[in-house]
C-alpha cells in the first residue's frame, strides 16, 4: 500500500503541519525521517496551543502510529518535555504504545548543544543538530541501539568523554564533561525511552506489506537541503523525497504520492541569502523600517 511524502518546497515554515494534519486521519503511520528539534509545528487542541519539535504532526490522529525514524537526530530531553505537555493536554502517554524511536536514530547529548552554542559559524539553532550529524558521519556518535553497549563498557564511556572534551576545547568551551555525567545521561535515556526504542524500519515496512498507509513527514524545506540548498546556509540533512524512504528505513518503491508545500509569500529564518530580501537601509525597504 502507499506511502505519501509531505515536503517543504521553500525555506521551511510553509505550513507542512496543516497538510499533514489533513492527511493523517487516512494514515496508520506517520514517520519523521530527518532532522531534529530544529523543526517545529503548532497544534491547537480546543483552546490550547501546543508547539512540538520532534513528535510527528500525526499525533493528533489517535489511529496513527508515530515514528522518529532512522535519519533523525533526537534530543531525548526535549522529547520528554513534549510528551509531558501532550500528556497534560490529552491524558495520553504514546511512547512505547504508538510512538516509537528508531534504534538507528542518533542521540543528541548535552555535549552537542555545548559545542553548537560555542561554535557559531553559520548561525545554527544551537540545538546540537549539526554536531550530532557530524558525529554520525564520523561514525563516533551514539545511536539509541548503542546505549546499552556503551553503558556496559566503561572504556567506551571514558574514550567518548575524552573526545568530547577535546572538541569542546577547540571552540573555547571551558566546561569539562565527566564520565559519570555521560553515564547518568545515557542511563536516563534508557530508563525513560527503553520501551519505545524499536527497529522501526522493519515495523513500517511490515505495515506497508500488510496494506497500511504511511505518511512520511519532512522537516525544513528544499532550499535548506544540505546538498541542493543555499549552501553553506543550510541544515545538516537531506530533506528531499530521495531521503524520505531512506531516512524512514523502507523501500523507495513504496512512495505513490509526494506533496511539495509552498506559501504565497516566501520567508526565511537565519543568516542565509534571500533573493527578494529588502534592505532596511536603502531602496524600498528604508520606508518599511
Amino acid at each position: 500500500m502507499p506511502a505519501t511524502v509531505v515536503l517543504g518546497a521553500q525555506w521551511g515554515d510553509e505550513g507542512k503541519g496543516k497538510a499533514i494534519d489533513q492527511l493523517a486521519p487516512q494514515s496508520t503511520w506517520a514517520v519523521r525521517f530527518q532532522g531534529g528539534n530544529n523543526a517545529g509545528h503548532t497544534i491547537v487542541v480546543g483552546d490550547t496551543t501546543l508547539k512540538l519539535h520532534q513528535i510527528p504532526s500525526g499525533v493528533t490522529s489517535r489511529n496513527c502510529n508515530l515514528v522518529l525514524g532512522d535519519g533523525m537526530v533526537i534530543d531525548p530531553w526535549v522529547l520528554d518535555e513534549e510528551l509531558s505537555r501532550w500528556e497534560d493536554l490529552t491524558g495520553e502517554k504514546p511512547e512505547g504504545e504508538r510512538l516509537f524511536i528508531s534504534e538507528r536514530a542518533s542521540v543528541i547529548l548535552p555535549f552537542h548543544k555545548y559545542y553548537d552554542s560555542a561554535d557559531k559559524v553559520v548561525g545554527t539553532t544551537g540545538r546540537g543538530i549539526g554536531p550530532a550529524y557530524r558525529d554520525r558521519i564520523e561514525r563516533v556518535g551514539i545511536r539509541f541501539t548503542d546505549i546499552e553497549e556503551v553503558l556496559s563498557d566503561s572504556s567506551i564511556i571514558d574514550d567518548t568523554v575524552l573526545r568530547m572534551n577535546k572538541q569542546l576545547q577547540t571552540v573555547g568551551y571551558d566546561k569539562e564533561i565527566q564520565s559519570s555525567e555521560l553515564s547518568s545521561q545515557l542511563q536516563w535515556i534508557l530508563d525513560r525511552f527503553g520501551s519505545a526504542i524499536k527497529p522501526t524500519g522493519l515495523m513500517v515496512d511490515l505495515a506497508l506489506r500488510n496494506g497500511e498507509t504511511v505518511l512520511l513527514e519532512g522537516a525544513q524545506g528544499a532550499l535548506l537541503d544540505i546538498d541542493q540548498g543555499t549552501y553553506p546556509f543550510v541544515t545538516s540533512s537531506v530533506v528531499g523525497r530521495a531521503n524520505a524512504t531512506h531516512g524512514a528505513g523502507i523501500h523507495p518503491g513504496h512512495i505513490t504520492e509526494c506533496f511539495g508545500i509552498t506559501k504565497a509569500y516566501c520567508t526565511r529564518v537565519g543568516n542565509g541569502p534571500f533573493p527578494s530580501e529588502l534592505s532596511l537601509e536603502e531602496g524600498p525597504g528604508q520606508h518599511m523600517a
